[in-house]
């Protein structure tokens, strides 16, 4: 991280990216799913998710979504082939669907909107 930002500055594009995947790195582990785990910070992004988590537990904006990625991050958080962020019970559970499926069980947020072609 020191080198990053001693090359590129310490609020650069590429310090923000190491930031941001070193701290993906301690959430999910070594198998980081870069597209959901990036969608995932989209929907917080823009929706009160994380806020209202935040008020409701008495913790901090930042610690909300370390908890929703911790979620994610062990399947009771998935976002769904359209980009909606749902409430999961993984394969193999006690309450997971038929046939070792995966049960989505409550649609927490729609997908956001699609950046406008510039």
């Amino acid at each position: 991280m020191a080198t990053v930002t001693d090359v590129f500055g310490p609020d650069s594009d590429e310090a923000v990216t190491m930031r941001m995947m070193l701290d993906y790195r301690r959430i999910y582990g070594p198998h980081i799913p870069l597209g959901a785990a990036g969608q995932l910070d989209l929907i917080l992004a823009d929706t009160a998710l994380a806020a209202e988590l935040a008020r409701s537990a008495g913790s901090t904006h930042d610690d909300a979504r370390d908890s929703l990625h911790s979620l994610h991050a062990q399947g009771m958080l998935l976002v769904a082939d359209d980009g909606s962020l749902w409430m999961t019970v993984p394969p193999g559970t006690p309450y997971s669907a038929p046939n070792g499926q995966w049960a989505f069980i409550e649609r927490k947020a729609e997908a956001p909107p699609q950046p406008a072609a510039s």
